[in-house]
């Protein structure tokens, strides 16, 4: 496949992503993100063509969508990906972790620990969620978000990834964003070389820091369940066949097998 390099200055100082690490910037109205740590474009990019075949927009909400992309960036090309600001005129991100500052104070954390068990916590984050800005379904936004983490094995789901948008005094939900780490992305934590299936056992969720199914069935035993699926196992190939081709001929047999066999589990456990 002949792929358009998209060139960016060598001098280009990146912001960093919520780990601190995987460089992004704005250009033109959309985000672009690079690999770190493995082939974090292609889950985003995968995740986000699945999640068509999903319910989530029939809940009312929404999620972003990527692409892939070859970038020269630092004097060197780069596979990542791109996708749209969401954001308009006026409006803002606010995260749950600045919210919950903001709003409760420095010691909020604190009364989330308070909480007898992981339901009490689900309930605590969504009813303050609901309390500091009048989204009365932040539960079930919450909960779907979850399901879909645990579909796609994302473990990178702390409260700076959980948001709301704000546009002066009021608020509204944030699109599902930033799935890089699902899907068995991260090389350097799960190699390559290691059998999938022993890799999701080790998967954690955020930002209850505990089991998928743990943090799932706490939110749908208050909330409900919420996430359905119409995708097959052929629709996954296909959602890879694009993607796949950035990356290192030697590696795509590997990739593919990592992404297929990474949702295949958690589908089943979902």
């Amino acid at each position: 496949m002949n792929m358009p390099v998209r060139l960016t200055t060598g001098d280009r100082i990146a912001e960093t992503s919520s780990k601190g690490n995987q460089e992004k910037w704005l250009e033109d109205s959309r985000w672009y993100k690079l690999d770190l740590f493995g082939y974090e474009g292609l889950a985003e990019t995968v995740t986000s063509r699945l999640l068509r075949q999903t319910n989530v927009e029939e809940l009312g909400f929404r999620y972003v969508t990527y692409r892939m992309e070859r970038l020269e960036v630092h004097r060197r090309t780069r596979n990542g990906c791109s996708s749209p600001n969401f954001l308009l005129p006026g409006e803002s991100i606010l995260t749950l972790a600045d919210l919950f500052r903001k709003g409760i104070g420095p010691h909020w954390q604190a009364e989330v620990a308070r909480q007898p068990n992981l339901a009490g916590k689900v309930h605590w984050m969504a009813e303050q969620t609901i309390r500091l800005t009048g989204l009365r379904r932040f539960g079930i936004y919450l909960t779907l978000l979850f399901e879909v983490d645990m579909l796609f094995g994302n473990e990178d789901r702390h409260l700076n990834n959980i948001a709301v948008l704000r546009r002066g005094e009021e608020f509204d939900y944030c699109p599902i964003f930033d799935f890089g780490a699902g899907l068995l992305s991260n090389v350097r934590d799960y190699p390559m070389d290691v059998d999938p299936q022993a890799l999701v056992k080790q998967l954690r969720a955020q930002p209850l820091n505990t089991t998928f199914a743990r943090q799932v069935k706490a939110a749908r035993s208050v909330y409900g369940a919420q996430l359905q699926w119409a995708f097959s196992a052929a629709d996954v190939v296909a959602a890879l066949e694009e993607p796949l081709e950035f990356y290192a001929e030697r590696d795509r047999v590997y990739i593919a097998d990592r992404v297929r066999s990474c949702i295949h589990w958690q589908a089943g456990k979902l």
